[in-house]
């Protein structure tokens, strides 16, 4: 049994970036520094370098057998009081590498049990806080305004709530194209303090 900080949280980080030496590697790095450093207890998975198949072949009536890289992320995330996702957003979702983690990973009976009757739907990972740090390249009144939200909308309700993780919140980094070393600087700056606080 893994030993529990005294006052610190039990944090899962995920780099959902396919590339090594990307932003988002960074943030997550960022993210793990402030986390230790406030007396927490994280685990980093780097998914770019996890073996495992994204395409969920057969969807949900035919069962896929897991890797043992993903029956490994399912402790991790059993383990956790606290889950961050880092993650670029592209095309307004998540990269392909990500989905399909999340496709592999969140199945019903680990994520969900679908039920036959009200309320349809048992979340199986209450109890536990979310937090996803993304970057996007257009500035975030686009997000809200012209694109709906979308990415926000599929990974707080379609996705992390509809497990069971309250509170799910976000750290969105919009501006990405244009952003300087100064304000990248600052935005690690700040996601090293959201570790700090495990939040």
């Amino acid at each position: 049994m893994t030993h529990q900080p005294e006052g610190g949280r039990r944090i899962l980080v995920i780099d959902g970036h396919p590339d090594a030496g990307s932003f988002s590697d960074a943030l997550a790095r960022a993210y793990v520094e402030g986390a230790r450093s406030g007396g927490h207890d994280v685990r980093l998975l780097r998914l770019r370098e996890m073996r495992f198949e994204p395409v969920l072949h057969g969807g949900f009536t035919h069962p896929q057998p897991l890797e043992p890289a993903l029956v490994e992320a399912q402790q991790a995330i059993r383990w956790c009081q606290h889950l961050v996702i880092v993650t670029p957003c592209w095309w307004w979702s998540v990269p392909a590498l990500l989905k399909g983690f999340i496709d592999r990973v969140f199945l019903p009976g680990f994520g969900v049990v679908y039920l036959d009757r009200f309320p349809y739907l048992r979340k199986l990972l209450k109890g536990r806080s979310a937090r996803v740090i993304y970057t996007q390249n257009s500035p975030q009144l686009l997000a809200l305004f012209a694109r709906e939200d979308l990415f926000w909308r599929f990974m707080r309700r379609g996705f992390l709530r509809h497990c069971g993780f309250r509170p799910a919140r976000r750290t969105v980094l919009a501006g990405m194209k244009n952003a300087g070393p100064r304000q990248r600087d600052l935005w690690l700056m700040r996601v090293r303090r959201l570790g700090a606080q495990g939040q």
